[in-house]
């Protein structure tokens, strides 16, 4: 019992001294360390504790660094806007020494050119970078944000995000303002881009005046035709000072010189003050188009008049104004008249309202007026034109325009007349028959700018695709497109196993996708659905390829089917291949292609050769519009479409694969050799209302008569040429007359075999395929620098009331919106400067207490540690005392 108690005794001695060893060493280490604990072991409480302060003290650093970052920036940003407002001050009072109207030509052209250095280093100071990093690209700091295109144009090339940085726990804020916001789009341009045409263009039309208005502001300017009708070799002809215009007597203008024409021109107002007026060419394409631009941003419309006032022809003073008349005017030929016009009319003509009726409606913004004639008595224009005029109140004016005098003998023509529709604010306007069926009027006139949809026919696909596999249509509207996607479930009614398009929900699916304020709709009251554009501005809708590469080189063809693709929309393909070879040309006023077509080619073959030979200027589109998508007879057709939205000539050179296996042809072609061809007799050529009819006698062969036609019509409405049909016999030729305005063109007369019309391939009306109207210029949106270029335009051509009235406002406008970034800036500034002497006021606080729950206080430790070690000290000296004779005992 006595050597158990003893070994009991050692034991609590041995833990003491173990206990106060421990704590000796704790006491040491933490004295070494000057922290409270190694382990968490050590106080479980207290060290999760200082792990919390730990982490926080850490993120308050990180939240620092990004504080301190921020500021950096958006000081940065704050000096980079303070010089972009400095650069704007000088523009601004540029602009108001150039409103003032006192400057000579060269003062506005050195303040022009001050402006033009100014936008410079406007961009440049844009482009501000720190550390590599520039200021004003979004998210995108890598990237310059304001670079100039190709064309010398600046665009902002960053993006429309935010740099935001982790100020507190979970809560981001941006420290940086994109290129977007300190220059937002926001200012409007109206423009009017021609269709393309040849370099080697030149217009020999009639004389006429283009009447150009910008805002309330209007000019004109003459463009005399260059025609002289006298004797030009010395020697007689039948032609000579007939007052005709004959082959050879027709010298035209260069765009180049229409263009210099139209901005030189000061007689009735200067141009060149309202609009800039230039000549975009593509060398490698080998085409060009003319561009109309208002350099205020204020609205913008041309309409062309007939100059019928001719002076003295040269050769004889007795003939003061020609026998015969054109009618095709630039501003119509070369798509860039936003005035609307009716087909031509034979003075006297009336319209008779009981058997023609009329079921109009006529819009412009907020503005409509639906004009109902169904019976009275006849009327002549002026009638129709009184009668629209009252319905339609102050907002729109009707006039009737003349064309001419009559002429006589064996080449004649009827004096006509014209329905004009303008409205007075120069707003967009829109024209549609409410009742197709019923009358369909302003189509059959020349005057409907809507797509009337026609959804009878129309199928969607069914077999072979997924069923989530929309069919893709392009909607253009003023140059800019959008792809609008049609489900089957969305825009389709199911009828037993057939899937029926259902027009308005097409057009409801068109206006969701491209935009209210774009487009617009109307259920017409035979069931149909009208499409049209808003803003008056060129529409055009085109099939795409399904998405599904299986079908990717075919089209759903529902804008054909509901006949409203733009161009030329063919007949059910007749079979499965072309039965003989043959050459089909396709052209439109710009541009012309050939294409070769073998024996035993498909549809498909055929429509993957014009993609290929025709290249970008030309949209191809082969729809497989039965609901199976297997392709048999019947069930397939081509359409075509310019892209720059000129109308479009297809016929046969050698064969009749275009006419009879496509159905795509528009043009008249005889159907007879005209090789050994001569005049004997007349031939009559009707067009958009109007008739040409030309003596051929004395005519020794087709050619003569090719360049009489081409000169009467002065290669307008209609333009005549031979094609050889056999590649291996040159003297089969046969007559083509085709129109570069996309008219339907009758004949009749001495051509042998000539049909007496050309076919109708998706037109309405005077037209033989679907061509929209335009009503105004096209309508583009641009930043400050865009603003600028207009700017220094307007400064160049000397237009103050201009600058004064519009562009001045948007330069202030412009400043205002670079204000308020500056104060949202400094606004930011102020607050991360807040959130910074917060952070570091808690950081302190968060430390103080982190040193009190982690930190060893040292007097403490150290008094400590003596004690313990007092305490070590007298526990060895007691044990040795008792454990040593306890040993001893226990040995014995």
């Amino acid at each position: 019992m006595s050597r158990v108690t003893n070994s009991m005794m050692n034991q609590v001695f041995l833990a003491d001294m173990h206990n106060n060893l421990t704590r000796m060493l704790q006491m040491q280490r933490q004295m070494s360390t000057g922290k409270l604990h190694q382990h968490p072991s050590d106080d479980p409480l207290a060290v999760g504790r200082e792990l919390s302060l730990s982490t926080t003290i850490f993120e308050n650093e990180q939240y620092q660094k990004n504080l301190d970052d921020g500021i950096m920036w958006l000081s940065n940003t704050d000096a980079a806007l303070n010089q972009i407002t400095d650069v704007m001050q000088r523009i601004r009072e540029l602009t108001v020494y150039a409103g003032n109207g006192t400057f000579s030509e060269t003062e506005y052209a050195a303040v022009a050119e001050e402006i033009s250095q100014l936008q410079e280093e406007l961009m440049n100071t844009a482009d501000f970078s720190v550390e590599g990093r520039y200021l004003f690209s979004g998210l995108n700091a890598s990237q310059k944000p304001f670079v100039r295109d190709s064309s010398g144009k600046i665009v902002y090339a960053g993006n429309e995000l935010h740099v935001e940085y982790e100020m507190e726990r979970g809560v981001k804020s941006q420290v940086s303002f994109h290129g977007r916001e300190v220059f937002p789009v926001g200012y409007r341009q109206y423009t009017l881009e021609s269709y393309e045409v040849p370099l080697s263009f030149s217009w020999t039309g009639r004389s006429e005046i283009l009447q150009i208005t910008v805002g309330d502001r209007t000019a004109k300017v003459t463009i005399p035709e260059k025609w002289a009708d006298d004797n030009k070799n010395g020697l007689q002809d039948v032609s000579d000072m007939n007052g005709f215009r004959d082959p050879g007597e027709l010298t035209g203008y260069s765009l180049d010189e229409l263009a210099s024409l139209i901005n030189e021109n000061l007689a009735m107002g200067d141009v060149g003050k309202l609009v800039s007026v230039s000549v975009e060419k593509d060398t490698n394409r080998g085409v060009q188009r003319l561009v109309i631009k208002s350099h205020t941003g204020e609205p913008l419309s041309v309409t062309s008049w007939p100059a019928t006032d001719f002076e003295p022809l040269p050769s004889d003073e007795k003939v003061s104004k020609p026998l015969d008349h054109s009618h095709i005017g630039l501003a119509s030929y070369l798509g860039i008249e936003t005035s609307l016009k009716s087909v031509e009319f034979p003075t006297g003509q009336a319209i008779d309202p009981t058997n023609s009726p009329i079921y109009w409606r006529l819009e412009s913004g907020d503005n409509f007026a639906e004009v109902r004639i169904d019976g009275g008595p006849v009327l002549s224009l002026q009638d129709l034109a009184d009668k629209l005029n009252s319905a339609a109140g102050d907002w729109l004016q009707v006039v009737v325009q003349g064309d001419g005098e009559e002429s006589s003998g064996y080449d004649y023509e009827a004096p006509t007349q014209k329905l004009v529709f303008r409205t007075l604010d120069g707003s967009a306007l829109n024209i549609y028959d409410l009742n197709p069926t019923a009358s369909s009027t302003a189509a059959d006139l020349g005057l409907q700018t809507a797509l009337v949809m026609d959804d009878a026919n129309a199928v969607f696909p069914l077999d072979g695709l997924d069923l989530n596999m929309p069919a893709l249509i392009n909607v253009e509207v003023g140059g800019q497109s959008y792809s609008v996607k049609l489900y089957r479930d969305r825009i389709g009614t199911l009828s037993g196993g057939t899937w029926n398009v259902d027009a308005l929900k097409v057009a409801e699916a068109v206006q969701s996708q491209v935009g209210e304020d774009l487009i617009g709709y109307r259920k017409l009251e035979d069931g149909r659905v009208a499409l049209y554009s808003k803003t008056g501005q060129a529409l055009k809708v085109t099939d795409l390829p399904f998405g599904d590469p299986q079908f990717s080189d075919y089209t759903s063809g529902i804008a054909a089917n509901l006949r409203v693709h733009s161009g030329i929309t063919g007949d059910e393909i007749n079979g499965t291949t072309a039965p003989s070879d043959g050459v089909i040309r396709i052209r439109s006023g710009g541009s012309t292609v050939d294409v070769a077509v073998s024996a035993g080619e498909t549809a498909e073959d055929i429509a993957k050769k014009i993609k290929g030979l025709a290249g970008s200027w030309l949209d191809v589109s082969l729809s497989l519009y039965d609901e199976n998508l297997s392709g048999p007879s019947g069930s397939q057709r081509i359409s075509l479409a310019a892209k720059d939205g000129s109308p479009l000539a297809v016929y046969d050179v050698q064969g009749d694969v275009a006419q009879n296996f496509l159905k795509i042809d528009t043009a008249l072609r005889n159907e007879s050799d005209v090789s050994e061809w001569s005049g004997s007799g007349t031939l009559s050529i009707t067009v958009n209302g109007y008739t040409h009819t030309i003596d051929t006698a004395g005519m020794n062969d087709i050619n003569d008569l090719i360049d009489t036609i081409n000169a009467r019509f002065q290669s307008g409405d209609v333009r005549a040429e031979v094609v050889e049909n056999d590649k291996n016999d040159t003297e089969d030729l046969r007559l083509v007359l085709w129109s570069p305005k996309g008219y339907v063109i009758q004949a009749q007369g001495d051509v042998p075999e000539l049909p007496p019309s050309s076919p109708i391939r998706g037109g309405m009306g005077p037209y033989n395929q679907v061509v929209a109207s335009r009503t105004s210029a096209d309508i583009s949106y641009t930043d400050f620098f865009g603003l600028l270029d207009d700017l220094v335009q307007a400064v160049r051509q000397g237009d103050a009331e201009g600058i004064s009235k519009s562009i001045l406002p948007k330069i202030d406008e412009a400043m205002d919106g670079v204000f308020r970034i500056r104060t949202q800036t400094g606004a930011l500034m102020k607050r991360y400067e807040t959130s910074s002497s917060r952070l570091k006021q808690m950081n302190l606080n968060y430390n103080e207490l982190y040193s009190k729950v982690s930190d060893t206080d040292l007097a403490e430790a150290a008094t400590k540690f003596a004690m313990a070690q007092s305490v070590y000290q007298a526990s060895l000296a007691t044990i040795a005392r008792i454990i040593q004779p306890t040993l001893v005992d226990f040995l014995q």
